[in-house]
């Protein structure tokens, strides 16, 4: 896998993924454009999930909260005052196990890949990951949506 596929990859799986199941579009994609931790705006909610197989890594989406409630409100169908801070976490979540899978299957449409369940993740730990195959942020207009994907070495 070259590292311009993963990252071919995981815009088109970012942009299909929001615009058909939140409604939202994409208004600029750059590698690394997403604000550095603890400045405005920077991820707040993190969600990660791992996968094994062929490849086998981990990944991670991470949105300021008042993102987490726009996107929310577009994948519920819900105006943004309806989504409670829990709705927006699993949102949230389930938004990683889209796009990851997404990515997944664009690369390695012919293997079987198992990947966890996505959980939390604390805040601490960021979302970028040095050395990750891809590390990119996603101006959706009310925030920067930032995903990184880390790849293991096959044994």
């Amino acid at each position: 896998m070259q590292p311009n596929d993963i990252q071919t990859a995981l815009v088109s799986a970012v942009e299909e993924v929001l615009g058909t199941m939140c409604f939202t579009s994409v208004l600029a994609s750059a590698e690394g454009d997403a604000p550095p931790e603890g400045d405005a705006g920077a991820p707040d909610l993190t969600a990660e999930l791992h996968f094994q197989g062929r490849p086998s890594g981990g990944f991670r989406v991470g949105v300021p909260r008042s993102l987490a409630r726009v996107v929310g409100a577009g994948f519920l169908g819900r105006e943004e005052i309806e989504v409670s801070d829990s709705q927006a976490e699993e949102v949230i979540r389930e938004l990683a196990n889209m796009i990851c899978g997404s990515v997944l299957s664009r690369l390695e449409s012919k293997t079987t890949i198992r990947i966890s369940h996505p959980e939390p993740a604390p805040p601490e730990r960021g979302v970028r990951v040095a050395g990750a195959a891809a590390n990119r942020g996603f101006d959706l207009g009310d925030g920067i949506l930032t995903v990184s994907m880390e790849l293991q070495e096959a044994v």
